[in-house]
């Protein structure tokens, strides 16, 4: 982590540099620096639990992130904000709560017996031979028929009927490749075990396309690159090269194809593999006629277009900079008032309750927001990311933004940790952290919708691993029968 720590820093430097240079409003480029310095404290650690790198992330979400795009865009970082002063104060001020509810979840975490059971199955190297391969292939044929069978989304409500219950399952996919990728960081010499791994790779490239999002793939390098640094694996050329490579590919052609073919409402599931293909091939499998049709369709949406962190560009970049939703709600925060409380608990309701007791839609907590504070056009379901303070904001104003996001990042974090234990030699925590990393960018209603279902879900697979894990020992080696772990020793 001293590698990191170091080029992080000199990077952060950089950048402050650089945007003094292209007049930086002060306020705000100092505010922007400080919640990106934060994610020094947790490169200091060593023995990173999942709390560690979610704090990481989320300094990179509110700082970091708008510092490097803003610099690439050659635009100073006040550029397009309406209120940016007051905009950097309630940032400020809203992750100063975050920075508390981490340090806080330190102070009051305990090590759960859950945790160390957990490392000590997926230690095993039996367990993993066992285990990875059939966890990853039903989850993808379960995500498969995700893509096939669930309903689809018109205007609020569901075009045609069907079942979405089989996203559920999804984190399956990243629990597979974490297990297989420990078997390599274990194992490196055993070329079957990298096989694997590529055939994986394949097959949630495939996954991507028919489902037509990034997110699929995105998780999936995270789940690998986060287990080989959790076990400690030298990067060496010929690991870096082919899947910087492929990333290079993906981002250039891939991601483009897929926003052009999302305007291709015919084109469903498994067809979509071969349209996106068809689009490269329509473009001359040249990235920049490519970039300037995805650009094109963004630049159709004119609000959102318009209200561009980055405009006139379209670099689709403003998920990561959370700046921008907390100026969207400041500007209209004295004209149309807070939301309230009620909303904080709509997302987390709809998840529990059937919908015979509380009727349900599509829009979440987010499209909420964006129509009342308007910068989304009302009843349009295009999910914004508004982020942890913008949403506090939007509920109880100033006192939400000094309360709400360290209460639910100390709760989160708390929980999380409970599962998860450190993540050196634990491709349990890492595959944790990676299915959690969109904790990130979620809202305060959506942050507990997640406990609702998805944290639900992994102490389901958890229960699943334990049983799994355990074997009967024969009475005649054992003073009793009850069961114990399959480990490092007994696996060879």
């Amino acid at each position: 982590m001293k590698v990191v720590y170091v080029i992080y820093s000199v990077s952060l430097a950089l950048l402050f540099f650089a945007q003094l240079m292209l007049g930086a409003n002060i306020p705000v480029l100092f505010s922007l620096v400080i919640v990106a310095a934060c994610a020094l404290i947790p490169l200091q650690m060593r023995g990173w639990r999942i709390s560690d790198g979610l704090y990481a992330v989320m300094c990179v979400y509110f700082g970091t992130a708008s510092l490097i795009v803003k610099t690439a865009a050659m635009q100073p970082v006040q550029s397009n904000l309406r209120m940016p002063e007051l905009s950097a104060g309630l940032l400020l001020a809203g992750f100063a709560s975050i920075s508390i509810g981490y340090l806080g979840s330190h102070l009051v975490r305990q090590p759960w017996r859950i945790e160390h059971d957990l490392h000590g199955i997926t230690a095993a190297p039996v367990n993993l031979a066992r285990l990875a391969l059939p966890t990853f292939t039903l989850g993808a044929v379960l995500y498969f028929l995700q893509t096939q069978m669930r309903p689809l989304a018109s205007n609020g409500g569901f075009e045609t009927s069907g079942f979405g219950g089989f996203g559920a399952f999804y984190p399956l996919l990243l629990l597979g490749a974490a297990m297989q990728t420990a078997l390599i960081a274990s194992h490196p010499g055993q070329l079957g075990h990298k096989a694997r791994l590529g055939l994986m790779t394949i097959v949630i490239v495939a996954l991507t396309l028919a489902d037509n999002t990034k997110r699929t793939l995105f998780d999936f390098v995270m789940v690998v690159g986060v287990t080989f640094l959790a076990f400690g694996v030298r990067p060496r050329l010929r690991w870096i090269v082919p899947p910087a490579a492929a990333a290079l590919i993906a981002i250039v052609y891939v991601v483009p194809a897929i926003h052009i073919v999302r305007m291709q409402p015919d084109v469903r599931s498994i067809s979509r593999i071969a349209a996106t293909f068809e689009v490269i091939r329509n473009a001359g499998f040249d990235p920049v006629e490519l970039s300037q049709r995805a650009d094109a369709i963004a630049a159709g949406y004119h609000l959102t277009y318009r209200d561009s962190y980055v405009y006139p560009l379209t670099w689709n970049t403003e998920r990561f900079t959370m700046i921008q939703p907390i100026d969207q709600v400041a500007r209209k925060l004295e004209e149309r008032g807070t939301m309230g409380g009620a909303d904080l608990w709509r997302d987390a309701a709809e998840t529990l309750l059937p919908s015979f007791l509380l009727t349900k839609t599509l829009a979440t907590a987010p499209d909420r927001i964006a129509w009342h504070y308007g910068f989304r056009a009302h009843g349009s379901i295009a999910r914004p990311v508004v982020g942890l303070i913008a949403s506090s904001l939007a509920a109880f104003g100033l006192a939400g933004v000094l309360l709400l996001p360290g209460v639910t990042v100390a709760f989160t974090f708390i929980m999380l940790d409970g599962i998860g234990g450190r993540m050196v030699s634990n491709c349990w925590a890492s595959f944790v952290f990676a299915s959690t990393t969109f904790l990130a960018e979620r809202e305060v209603s959506t942050m507990l919708s997640f406990f609702c279902r998805g944290y639900l879900f992994l102490l389901i697979v958890a229960g699943a691993l334990l049983l799994l894990g355990y074997r009967r020992v024969p009475r005649a080696s054992a003073p009793s029968s009850a069961p114990r772990l399959a480990t490092n020793a007994s696996a060879e």
